[in-house]
């Protein structure tokens, strides 16, 4: 009888092993379909009115972006993740204004500025900023200075609507060190931040009204980031 139990027992965690793994660990099935993709995301959120799915993007093996339009003419984009043994829409926004999307919140090196242009704001290029202000502050009587960071990276959106851009590698390792820096401080600064600017055919600023200002769906199983929109007042020029 006890070998009896034994067995059962070593049978229910074999069992209960191998479903955990092909609930939690598996690797991912085939992508949805457009149809598909249209119908869950107006299931879950009817106010986005999806109508079409313009690309799937795969950023890496769990995660996938889906730029689309919406029977209003809106240039939306939704953010897919396989979680539980199922492709979930994670995040809906109705407009296309760049975010910055974090796969994995811990290692900058997998975050990717994303978006979607409305054409009807005529777009060229999108010029992308990461910043550090300086800082100053006393301790102990020993003051402490440090410089201003500004990294650019130009993109452009003419060819198509939609697109996504990896964090550069000089970026990467800057926000290594500085999280690795901030995380040692009591009170951490708080000062780097992420920007664009929108620039139209004749390199103008130009604020783009109609890829802006969306509704936004999110399930709370992503990490999205508005990106700040700026203007050639916020950029330090070297003279």
């Amino acid at each position: 009888m006890m070998k009896k139990k034994l067995w059962s027992v070593i049978f229910f965690i074999i069992f209960l092993s191998i479903f955990v793994y092909w609930f939690y660990f598996s690797k991912p099935t085939s992508f949805p379909t457009n149809e598909q993709l249209v119908e869950e995301m107006n299931s879950i959120f009817p106010e986005v009115s999806a109508n079409i799915i313009q690309d799937t993007i795969p950023i890496d093996e769990r995660h996938v972006l889906v730029p689309f339009i919406s029977k209003k003419k809106d240039y939306g984009l939704s953010y897919w993740a396989w979680k539980n043994h199922k492709w979930k829409v994670a995040s809906v926004n109705t407009k296309g204004q760049p975010m910055l999307w974090k796969p994995n919140i811990n290692d900058p090196s997998s975050f990717y500025f994303i978006w979607n242009i409305d054409p009807k704001d005529q777009l060229s290029s999108i010029h992308f900023y990461l910043i550090k202000d300086r800082g100053y502050h006393i301790t102990k009587g020993i003051e402490h200075y440090s410089p201003r960071v500004q990294l650019e990276k130009r993109v452009s959106v003419q060819d198509k609507s939609y697109g996504l851009m990896q964090l550069p590698d000089d970026w990467v390792t800057f926000m290594n060190a500085y999280i690795k820096v901030d995380s040692a401080k009591q009170s951490p600064d708080r000062d780097m931040f992420f920007g664009w600017i929108p620039y139209d055919q004749k390199n103008n600023e130009l604020f783009p009204e109609g890829s802006i200002n969306g509704t936004l769906y999110s399930n709370g199983n992503v990490d999205l980031e508005y990106v700040m929109i700026l203007n050639k007042g916020d950029i330090e020029i070297p003279r």
